[in-house]
Order: C-alpha cells, then structure tokens, then sequence
C-alpha cells in the first residue's frame, strides 16, 4: 500500500513526483532483470509470460508495481533481457488512483505517456464485471493489469466528445478525457455487453417509432377512405 496519503497533491504535484521517481523506479527495473532472466533462460516461454508484480515503495508517497515481461523466448532471447510495464499507486480521499507509463519498447530513454485511473473507473469496473463488492481495492486493480492492461495500450478519440477519449480492452472499453499535457485520464469502465445492450435498445426504439409511424400512416388512411365514403354517399364526390 502506498506509504503516505498525497491527498493535498493536485495534478502537477503527482505529474512532478512521478518525473522524480522515473530514475528511481529503472533502477529497480534493472536489478529485477537478472532474477528474470535467469527464469526464461530455464522455462523458455512461448507467447506471453507476465510475471506476478513487485511492488515497491517510492521515495515520495507513491508505490509502484513492477510487472517483467517476456512477449516470447525467441525475443527475449534476441534482446537478452526483458520488456516491462509498470504502474503507479497513490491514495487519496476517493481512494486508490492507478498511474500506467505506456512504453512500447524496454528502452530507458523512451518517453512514457502516463494513463491516470480515477477510482471511480475501478468501481465500475468490479461493478460491471460481476466481481465481489468486498473484494479489496487493490486486489481490483492487479485484477484489471493482468487481464486488460498490454504493452501497445492505444486510446482513441471520440468524435462526439471534443476532448474524449476511450481506450478497448479485453474485459471492456475504459472512457475518459485527454489532459491538457498530452497525457490521458480514465474515469469510468462499460463492458462490450452494455455496449450490445445499448445498440439493441437504440434498435428497438428504431423498431417501436417505425411502427408506430405506419399504424398512424394506417389509421390516416383508414380515416381518409371513411370520409371519402361518406363524401360518396353525400353526393360531394365520385370515386
């Protein structure tokens, strides 16, 4: 758990510590790599492998999970070391905040975007996923990384929304806003099923207003036919 509660840290106070933190946390990257290496020297995985996180503890009240991952041997192998992703942690007074640094290589100059999670996102996300309502904030948030969270993480843009952005993952499509800096914020979590859920209401709604327009277009015609009957029968007019 993260070591001190930021809770008086606005956006740029987070953004600052965790710009300081950068060095630190390479740092640790580095010396996890032996330990790593060694392992896929042994099991030589295909496809895949994400290791359980190390977490360790910042210098400045943020907490960092470290995942090491091997995308296959024959790439490990070639790089003689391992990718990674890694994540920040904090608590404030809405709860746990998740900071993700995108890279896409496991180069320590690379620029990280960083994916800021509101709390709110991940208690959409246990809500709407089915998971226990006692599950633990954190194990929620391990629970999202290993089974959503990828090395090529893309947001995309939303037309309707100027400054809305959404990002689709296995388990859902995570909404949000891009930050004024370039980096992205995530503030609430839909499953692919709302998502069927809603084309299908928008559909029926479609279906229910056509039918409606032809029972009207049916009952006008109908009345026409009847008032001209009745013209008919009047001798106003000669069908």
């Amino acid at each position: 758990m993260p070591s001190i509660i930021t809770d008086t840290f606005d956006y740029d106070d987070i953004v600052r510590v965790l710009d300081q933190d950068e060095a630190f946390v390479h740092h640790q990257i580095d010396a996890l790599q032996p330990k790593y290496w060694r392992s896929v020297l042994k099991t030589k995985p295909k496809g895949l492998k994400i290791f359980a996180p190390v977490m360790v503890k910042g210098n400045r009240g943020i907490d960092y999970l470290i995942y090491m991952v091997s995308r296959d041997w024959q790439i490990t192998k070639k790089q003689r070391m391992l990718d990674y992703m890694y994540f920040g942690v904090y608590l404030q007074s809405d709860g746990f905040h998740l900071v993700g640094f995108l890279y896409l290589d496991s180069n320590p100059q690379a620029k990280a975007e960083k994916a800021f999670f509101t709390p709110h996102f991940f208690d959409r996300y246990k809500e709407r996923t089915g998971l226990p309502m006692d599950m633990p904030k954190m194990d929620v948030i391990k629970g999202w990384i290993l089974k959503n969270q990828h090395l090529n993480s893309d947001a995309q843009g939303n037309d309707k929304y100027p400054d809305g952005i959404f990002c689709a993952y296995p388990s859902g499509v995570a909404l949000g806003r891009e930050l004024p800096d370039g980096n992205s914020e995530m503030r609430t979590f839909i499953t692919y099923e709302m998502l069927r859920g809603e084309q299908v209401e928008k559909g029926e709604k479609q279906t229910k207003a056509a039918k409606a327009q032809e029972e009207q277009g049916e009952m006008n015609r109908d009345k026409i036919v009847e008032r001209l009957t009745r013209y008919k029968k009047a001798g106003l007019v000669r069908l």
